[in-house]
């Protein structure tokens, strides 16, 4: 069968699908060997094999091939896929700074020490700077936009988020003093404030000063925790993914748990994702203004600063998502220049159809998280409310003024 030698067929010599049987030392028993997990390991350049772990280190993946040791390097590595069930998702959600972000069941802090009761796994003991969010209750579709909006924006201080009703959250901001099991103890302007779990959506820290640069490999386990690590390890035999985090932190990821483990280049910025079509909305009314044609396309070609992508509305941008990436996060804004401006629409579409909708009302930010496993095209889109009459104002206010969109990448 002829098929093109990348650097990975060339190590396997075929580009067929494979079983690889692992090589273990005579001291590992038979018992071990029928423990190995089986894998589907994807190459960098879109081959695919089956097989069986057996080790995994800085020099890369090894595996069998006949009668002699395969080691596979880990930057010729896109994806291995392990065939575990997921496990019912819990409400309690963290995130470490680096991106790790955890499926939990509780957590404390006590002197500048944050303990995290990791799901269905051995806790984790970080320094208090080193966590990012927590959110107690279960997100659902009123409540989500605007607390994805707020993890997006930079902050000063902690923020603490209170569940007004199932539809509408408000914010505090100060600083966070200690977690127990039932109480966040919070300082608003020196006054102290023991705030019930029961109450809170959850906590915002500041992240003015953090570089929260994400480690090169990402692994989501059974519980849907997914861990942004700087290296990976499992040796010979061993039952466990060992992990390093930012900041040195380790852990310990069961092999049984383990779903998925995406090697460099799993998050690509929305601002470098191809733009397939920038234009207006075909139901654009322009309140009797007399608008050059050429100009407005101009207006509406995206701009990129600092991963930031600008259109104006009622408008829409298209992008092409490339192979292999499975979660779209993005967060949208009004531009901090517009002054005159209306009630927008957002909406989110993959390949076509409406996946995420939201109202942009005043200045405040929006966020979502959607699953896009196998899509090919992305669309941004903003539309006014309703329509305006007003023939004085800018156009770029009559419109609806500009829109960013923000903190924008997808996951593979």
């Amino acid at each position: 069968m002829d098929c093109p030698l990348t650097p990975f067929s060339r190590l396997l010599k075929t580009c067929r699908t494979w079983t690889l049987l692992a090589i273990l030392p005579a001291s590992v028993s038979m018992a071990s060997v029928a423990s190995a997990s089986e894998i589907s390991i994807t190459s960098a350049d879109g081959n695919m094999i089956q097989g069986e772990i057996v080790q995994l280190d800085a020099e890369g993946l090894q595996v069998k091939d006949g009668s002699e040791t395969l080691t596979l390097p880990l930057d010729e590595l896109s994806q291995l896929n392990f065939d575990h069930d997921p496990q019912p998702p819990l409400p309690m959600r963290a995130q470490l700074a680096g991106g790790s972000q955890l499926g939990i069941t509780g957590l404390t802090w006590t002197d500048n020490t944050v303990n995290i009761a990791v799901a269905r796994q051995s806790s984790l003991t970080i320094p208090a700077q080193q966590l990012r969010w927590v959110r107690f209750q279960k997100g659902n579709s009123a409540t989500d936009p605007t607390w994805l909006g707020w993890l997006e924006e930079t902050r000063r201080g902690d923020r603490l988020v209170v569940r007004r009703n199932e539809k509408a959250l408000d914010s505090i901001d100060g600083t966070v003093k200690g977690i127990t099991r039932d109480t966040v103890s919070f300082e608003m302007r020196g006054n102290p404030i023991e705030a019930p779990l029961p109450k809170l959506e959850g906590i915002l820290f500041s992240n003015t000063t953090q570089d929260d640069a994400t480690g090169d490999i990402r692994v989501v386990d059974t519980s849907g925790s997914e861990w942004m690590a700087e290296s990976i390890s499992m040796p010979v035999g061993s039952s466990h993914i060992q992990l390093r985090l930012a900041g040195g932190i380790e852990h310990a990821v069961p092999l049984d748990q383990v779903r998925r483990i995406g090697f460099a280049g799993g998050i690509l910025s929305l601002s470098d994702v191809e733009v397939a079509a920038a234009n207006f909305d075909s139901d654009r009314q322009d309140s009797g203004k007399s608008v050059n044609t050429s100009d407005l396309d101009n207006w509406f070609a995206p701009q990129s600063d600092n991963g930031v992508i600008r259109i104006q509305a009622p408008g829409k941008i298209t992008l092409r998502i490339p192979d292999g990436y499975q979660k779209l996060i993005v967060a949208a804004r009004r531009s901090q220049d517009v002054s005159e401006f209306t009630a927008l629409r957002l909406d989110v579409l993959v390949d076509g159809a409406v996946q995420w909708t939201a109202t942009l009302q005043d200045r405040e930010s929006l966020g979502l998280e959607l699953p896009i496993s196998g899509a090919r095209q992305l669309t941004l889109r903003a539309s006014r409310m309703s329509q305006s009459n007003d023939t004085t104002s800018p156009v770029g206010a009559a419109l609806g003024g500009s829109v960013e969109w923000f903190s924008g990448r997808l996951l593979k």
